[in-house]
């Protein structure tokens, strides 16, 4: 384990970048705070490239099952508690944060469901969107331009460790969403100028699920080139559902039609 003291080190200073959604992009990598993440980082098929530990957090990596489990490349570094400070983003830190290289994600187009995220603003509500996208099986979530950086802190620790678990695919443009089309898949909006009852469509077969923005909903970009417009009935009166909310009702409908 190398030891770092000097705020100057280029390393530090690359480090402190990646709070930066700019060079998080430009360099490809991300960071993960706490054991639990960095433990999950490194049981995943990301490539984890850089351990910092801090002088509190020495005694707590001693004993964990991070040390066990660093990948063949994965260089670790001993840093003082002020300097773990100013590249860390929680308040109370448990003093290790990991540095993540992003990877390709292939498109798959097996029977089985995607959630497109579309112009999604909130960290909190894009990480429960991908959690739950985990949890419920999907085949990866679809993100439009205009969503808020997956790789925030907030967004991060929302997703409870899932981003590491399924794939997350960038649709700048929709290209890939129409690919998916054309590979068979229906795209499925909200709307409200619709009769069609959510819990009435057959989401056995290949579908996308989209959710729109917190404000605006579905972008006319999305809505124009959807498959089925459809409503989530809401019998108590209320004008809206939590994005969040209406993404995770949509995809757990998927799983209680393929487990009937």
């Amino acid at each position: 384990m190398e030891y770092i003291q000097s705020k100057d080190n280029l390393l530090i200073k690359d480090i402190k970048k990646l709070k930066e959604k700019k060079h998080r992009k430009d360099s490809n990598m991300f960071l993960v705070e706490g054991f639990r993440f960095a433990e999950e980082a490194l049981d995943s098929d990301f490539e984890v490239v850089h351990i910092f530990v801090s002088a509190r957090g020495q005694s707590k990596y001693e004993n964990s099952s991070v040390k066990n489990k660093l990948q063949a490349n994965t260089k670790v570094y001993s840093i003082s508690d002020s300097l773990f400070k100013s590249i860390c983003d929680t308040e109370n830190p448990q003093g290790i944060i990991a540095t993540v290289r992003n990877k390709v994600v292939e498109i798959r187009y097996d029977h089985g469901f995607y959630i497109l995220a579309d112009k999604i603003q909130d960290p909190g509500n894009m990480g429960t969107i991908i959690r739950t996208a985990h949890a419920a099986g999907a085949l990866g979530v679809l993100i439009t331009k205009g969503t808020v950086d997956i790789y925030n802190e907030k967004t991060l620790r929302s997703t409870m460790g899932s981003i590491l678990k399924i794939p997350i695919i960038y649709d700048s443009d929709l290209s890939i969403v129409q690919k998916l089309r054309n590979g068979g898949f229906k795209l499925i909006t909200s709307s409200l100028d619709t009769d069609k009852n959510f819990y009435d469509v057959d989401l056995k077969e290949k579908v996308i699920i989209s959710v729109g923005n917190e404000g605006n909903g579905i972008s006319a970009e999305v809505y124009n080139i959807s498959d089925l417009k459809i409503k989530i009935p809401m019998p108590g009166g209320a004008e809206s559902l939590n994005v969040a909310v209406a993404a995770s009702i949509m995809m757990y409908e998927v799983v209680r039609q393929k487990n009937i």
